[in-house]
């Protein structure tokens, strides 16, 4: 992810605080991506320094000054070709996955812990973008100028309601899998168990 470059989008809205520009981050195109507030104002600086925005200082009325960002030619010029650039294809990393993969050596019942919390974590993030989320984009996009933007907001939206809903059917079918393979191990240590019975009786024992 390039936090200069999406910097340079917000910008391209109009002028913002480096505070303004942050609480964006929590908006639903940005929401698989945190930023922290002084992770932001770095960026701002070296991208003042690279010619690609303003700042001045404006004064707030029973508040303190704040430093207002304005984008300028070249971080617009920036914006352009950056955008006109495709995008590596990004690697996908989950320690849950490894986790998984070497679940024969899992402590009972640990892999359905992580898999349950990761459903909790996904169904709630469903939910927001069932309802939160689209009010929040459609009231965004009632705002003067934003209705060239907003089809793309929402197709940023989608793709994250689509993920959030293959990660909530993809962890059904895991616990469903885990819990039959629990049922097989269980079975076939009652099974072991049966045959070592037997294999210590007498073979003259009636029992």
């Amino acid at each position: 992810m390039s936090l200069p470059h999406a910097l340079l989008g917000l910008l391209s809205y109009g002028p913002a605080a480096g505070y303004d520009l942050r609480t964006a981050f929590d908006l639903p195109a940005y929401l698989f991506w945190q930023v922290s507030l002084p992770q932001v104002y770095r960026t701002l600086r070296r991208m003042e320094r690279e010619g690609w925005l303003v700042s001045t200082i404006e004064p707030q009325e029973g508040k303190p000054s704040r430093r207002v960002y304005r984008l300028t030619p070249a971080g617009r010029q920036e914006l352009t070709r950056w955008l006109g650039e495709t995008p590596p294809v990004p690697e996908t990393r989950h320690p849950l996955l490894v986790k998984l993969f070497f679940g024969s050596a899992a402590p009972p019942g640990s892999l359905a812990a992580h898999v349950e919390a990761w459903r909790a974590h996904y169904a709630q993030l469903l939910r927001r973008y069932r309802t939160e989320f689209p009010a929040a984009i459609e009231a965004a996009a009632r705002q003067p100028g934003a209705a060239a933007d907003a089809p793309y907001w929402r197709l940023t939206l989608e793709f994250g309601r689509r993920h959030a809903q293959m990660m909530v059917e993809w962890c059904d079918a895991v616990l469903a899998a885990l819990a039959e393979q629990t049922l097989v191990r269980e079975e076939t240590l009652s099974q072991d168990g049966r045959e070592a019975v037997q294999a210590t009786r007498s073979p003259h024992d009636p029992s």
